[in-house]
């Protein structure tokens, strides 16, 4: 389907695949319960993502 206006213009165009995607963001929590080896996991991914 084709755009009638501009501003339908730009909202399909916005929609379309993109080359890079944008940057995705995570925010990892431990909860309360969490067991030791969860709370080794979450170390893990911090470290990874600290070299970057």
């Amino acid at each position: 389907c084709k755009a009638q206006t501009k501003r339908a213009k730009r909202f399909l165009e916005k929609r379309e695949p993109k080359l890079n995607e944008n940057i995705k963001n995570a925010m990892l929590i431990k909860g309360g319960n969490a067991n030791a080896t969860v709370t080794q996991v979450l170390k893990d991914v911090e470290k990874y993502y600290k070299t970057f």
